[in-house]
């Protein structure tokens, strides 16, 4: 019963991946055409993915009909969370909720420009430089969706969906090849404290998203070089797709990963070898790089080649914008990547940089303050990962090394590929790639202690307890984290619905802070009150989570 009901829930996971990358395939495609996104994408992609499901594993048509129920439950109830609660993140209300307010109302990237589409609904576009040359796939997501419930809210619900897929595909492969319930149960419960994840669930931030795509990743991607199944061929390439249209570095921490097992798996088939298998195991990566670059990735990839000579754009390249250097402690402007690595995740928790000429400051592992807590956002900066984080990967680190020695003196390789690949390739990039300090934008550090953990579980008893007491503190450690986000997210939302009812149908003069939060003003769009944004406001009201002043006009 627990075999069955656990590959039954496998299955909703699957579909879910199946349903998101039909979305950004089926979007991508009409946008080429000229079709915006409508109320048709997601139903279509929907059932699409129910018939994916049945010819890549050959599943009856009454599990499937299970797991699409299943997968219609958790959708709505995540669906309706989010609708619930409003997203406060500077980000969201600003160039997310812009770009995927323009393409729920009809902006195709390929043929226009954000700005001249915006002037067609009464919209002025102010981040313009970041939505039309970002890759686009979580704004596709959340913009299909906000095409049918008309609250622009709901569009955050893949970081809701994510713990649910990741769970149960983690849960149902440790139960598949280990046969350990118990382990089965405990290990995505670990992987489910992901500190990034919880501090961007309720927001428009996708990092958490972005790393828990990339450890679906390097699961699959070990799995491939041992067994090439359909299966696995199938869900890798969904999961590539997403990912390298999710962020810039999205491509290149996958390239990374799949590039280090992608070595061990020539090296195996050209000592056996089995040179036909190489040709078709590269040239099935090639197509999933073609569908991705060039057909989902259309809308940035190629339109930034065509337009400015750089794929990449604006990231890098002689006209790039530097997004880094303003936004880093001034200190960390003459530290190599590992220093500024050490710093920050040895230090206090702090959102802090030149904005407000804040540093880091060092601390003991395991030690907490409630200012730590207080500083925590969805992209904080300094000890992003949580207050007890520190501790918890020296800890990690020791254990992984240790058993990688064990590994090598007993001469048992499977577990020390398996492991040590993505954990040396985590540990190289702390060295070379300078944005890694910045948490948000590193959430594979995580998988640090996650890999600790995995060794202790899947180990003899003994291990096993401390297997739990690690697991422990990582709970311990993402409650102590994000408890005052949570806390103080939910009265806002409740004031911010209550503000926008009463003002539902009036006519508003609307000052924006500094003119950011212009995503915002979607919302007030779905609560259909009319606007004039303007600079004064004399009979001055807060509207929406404190960031628009408003007052009726008269």
């Amino acid at each position: 019963m627990f075999d069955k009901g656990l590959k039954i829930f496998y299955n909703a996971a699957l579909i879910m991946i199946f349903t998101i990358t039909n979305v950004l395939i089926i979007t991508s495609v009409l946008f080429l055409c000229n079709i915006s996104i409508s109320y048709m994408h997601l139903p279509v992609a929907f059932v699409l993915s129910l018939i994916e499901l049945h010819l890549i594993n050959k599943e009856n048509y009454k599990n499937i009909l299970i797991s699409s129920f299943i997968v219609l439950i958790v959708s709505v109830f995540s669906v309706n969370i989010c609708g619930q609660i409003f997203d406060t993140s500077y980000d969201g209300n600003s160039y997310h909720k812009e770009a995927i307010g323009l393409l729920k109302n009809g902006w195709n990237p390929i043929y226009s420009s954000a700005e001249s589409f915006g002037k067609k609904i009464d919209y002025d576009a102010g981040h313009t430089i970041w939505i039309e040359n970002y890759p686009k796939a979580s704004w596709i997501i959340g913009a299909t969706i906000y095409k049918i419930t008309n609250n622009i809210e709901t569009a955050k619900v893949f970081n809701l969906l994510i713990l649910f897929i990741v769970f149960f595909i983690i849960a149902y492969l440790i139960n598949k090849y280990y046969k350990n319930k118990i382990f089965a149960i405990l290990m995505p419960l670990a992987v489910c404290t992901l500190p990034i994840l919880w501090q961007q669930l309720l927001s428009l931030y996708l990092d958490g998203f972005l790393g828990f795509i990339l450890l679906l990743i390097i699961i699959y991607m070990y799995l491939l070089i041992k067994d090439e199944k359909k299966e696995y061929f199938f869900v890798m390439g969904c999961l590539l797709i997403i990912i390298i249209n999710l962020k810039f570095t999205g491509l290149l921490y996958a390239g990374l990963f799949c590039l280090g097992y992608y070595i061990v798996y020539l090296i195996k088939k050209i000592k056996n070898k089995e040179y036909k298998d190489i040709w078709q195991f590269t040239l099935k990566f090639i197509l999933i790089l073609i569908v991705s670059l060039l057909i989902v990735g259309s809308n940035s990839y190629v339109h930034n080649l065509v337009l400015h000579h750089n794929p990449l754009y604006p990231l890098i390249g002689k006209d790039k914008k530097d997004i880094m250097t303003p936004l880093q402690p001034k200190s960390f402007d003459t530290k190599s990547p590992i220093e500024k690595n050490f710093y920050s995740i040895f230090s206090y928790s702090a959102n802090i940089g030149k904005f407000n000429n804040g540093e880091p400051e060092l601390k003991k592992p395991f030690v907490k303050t409630y200012y730590e807590q207080m500083q925590i956002s969805e992209d904080t900066r300094i000890g992003g990962f949580g207050v007890y984080f520190s501790g918890i990967l020296i800890i990690s680190l020791l254990l992984i090394i240790t058993y990688f020695i064990i590994l090598i003196v007993k001469k048992e390789y499977d577990d020390l590929i398996m492991l040590g690949i993505p954990f040396i390739i985590t540990i190289l990039c702390l060295f070379i790639i300078g944005e890694t300090w910045w948490a948000r934008y590193y959430p594979q550090l995580y998988f640090i202690p996650l890999m600790a953990t995995f060794i202790l579980f899947k180990n003899k008893h003994i291990y096993k307890i401390l297997g739990t007491i690690l697991l422990i503190m990582l709970f311990v450690n993402v409650y102590s984290t994000t408890r005052l986000m949570f806390l103080n997210k939910l009265p806002v939302s409740g004031q911010s619905r209550m503000n926008l009812e009463e003002n539902k149908g009036n006519n508003l003069l609307v000052k924006l802070e500094n003119g950011h939060f212009t995503g915002s003003l979607f919302n007030l769009k779905d609560y259909k009150i009319d606007y004039k944004l303007t600079d004064e406001i004399k009979n001055k009201k807060e509207l929406y989570i404190g960031k628009i002043e408003c007052e009726v006009k008269k």
